[in-house]
């Protein structure tokens, strides 16, 4: 029973829960929902591939429909991902569990207390932030006109248009109402998906930077102890070599259990690591993607408010997603590398040979920082997400200056 997981992390455990994707939920219930999550997704580019055949000449309607395919298509890898990795996943909280039995002195334990709440306030804050835009851009262009027809009438009524444009084959004025529900039922599941993965991605990635912070921690405190142990040899003349050699045994030992705690998190992170480097690839291409085709989509509605909103919303989304992907790797990176400086930072050279040995394999272990990498191919960090956006805001410059 996962008494820790379900008492830190009990939020993320609902999100994916609903989804299918909580790896010690009923079985049933693993494969049902995922399979109606997926179906629902998919059926949606069907839709897409008719509107690019249909408006096939029509360069603002194939920009439309191409970044809502990407967008879909982001939905789909993120849950696919969650089922193609599901005994990594369950293995994953398995090793955060045992973590919470393992780390159990007081210094540790509000650590990685510390990092869990951090990791749940995000959770919450960014559900709300995702909800909230995700209702604004279901309700806007549907809504909106019946509100403002009720509001500020005029001689006829307002168009009503739906969040995403796709040709269905029907009236869609006469099926409206089955178009509406239909598209806000596929955006609700595919925005769940993201707000469930990000989430306990954060969450997974924050108990791994704890990890490392409550180990750097122990490192120094260590290091004051050597030193506390020297001011008494100092102070005593060194008359008491029994006391020393005892005192240095135990310092002996506890870098052991450091090298150890280490190891364990070391091996977590491989395989935090494993479960999201296929995400990691895909998103910096798909988001990529999304900002190029929203560049020359934006460029033909700069006088169209609605539209405008609408295009603000997509891309704070998409940023969102990049953030958190790319934050995430710079924050497990900065916290292991923070070991090295911390053991880096003692005066080694006043260690005994044995205790030098030791630190030796700290500081070779953490020279290079863990990372959170994209198909192993490069490190996620704060230099990718401004590389993109960079790239995204280029291209947008361009499609500008060609209207113009």
């Amino acid at each position: 029973m996962l008494v820790n997981i379900l008492r830190e992390y009990n939020i993320n455990k609902i999100f994916l829960s609903c989804l299918g994707l909580w790896p010690f939920q009923y079985k049933l219930a693993r494969r049902m929902l995922p399979l109606f999550c997926f179906i629902l997704e998919i059926s949606y580019l069907p839709f897409e591939i008719l509107t690019l055949y249909k408006h096939r000449h029509n360069g603002q309607i194939i920009f439309d429909s191409l970044y809502q395919m990407v967008v879909t298509i982001a939905f789909l890898v993120k849950l696919l991902n969650q089922l193609w990795y599901r005994d990594k996943f369950r293995r994953l909280y398995e090793i955060m569990e045992n973590h919470w039995n393992i780390f159990t002195n007081d210094l540790e334990v509000r650590i990685l207390k510390t990092y869990s709440h951090i990791s749940q306030k995000f959770v919450v804050l960014y559900s709300i932030l995702i909800y909230v835009m995700m209702s604004m851009f279901i309700t806007i262009p549907s809504i909106g006109p019946m509100l403002l027809d009720i509001v500020l009438p005029l001689n006829k009524s307002r168009p009503r248009h739906i969040a995403i444009y796709s040709e269905y084959g029907v009236d869609q004025d006469k099926y409206f109402t089955s178009i509406f529900l239909y598209t806000s039922i596929m955006i609700i599941v595919g925005m769940t998906i993201m707000v469930a993965v990000d989430t306990m991605h954060i969450t997974c990635t924050a108990h791994a930077c704890s990890l490392f912070e409550l180990i750097g921690q122990q490192v120094e405190n260590i290091i004051s102890n050597v030193h506390i142990g020297d001011r008494r040899c100092n102070v005593g003349r060194c008359k008491n070599v029994g006391y020393k050699m005892f005192s240095e045994e135990m310092i002996y030992r506890e870098y052991i259990v450091c090298l150890k705690k280490h190891q364990l998190a070391l091996e977590y992170v491989n395989i935090l690591n494993d479960t999201h480097k296929i995400v990691g690839i895909s998103f910096s291409l798909l988001i990529g993607a999304i900002f190029s085709l929203l560049g020359v989509r934006i460029v033909y509605v700069l006088d169209q408010l609605e539209e405008m909103i609408r295009f603000t919303f997509i891309i704070m989304g998409a940023l969102l997603q990049l953030i958190i992907v790319c934050y995430s790797g710079q924050k497990l990176m900065d916290e292991s590398q923070n070991i090295f400086h911390r053991a880096y930072a003692a005066e080694w050279y006043k260690f005994s040979p044995r205790l030098r040995s030791l630190l030796i394999i700290i500081l070779y272990r953490s020279v290079v920082p863990s990372k959170l990498t994209a198909g192993n191919l490069f490190p996620l960090s704060m230099t990718v997400f401004a590389t993109v956006v960079r790239t995204g805001v280029s291209y947008f410059t361009a499609f500008l200056s060609f209207k113009n």
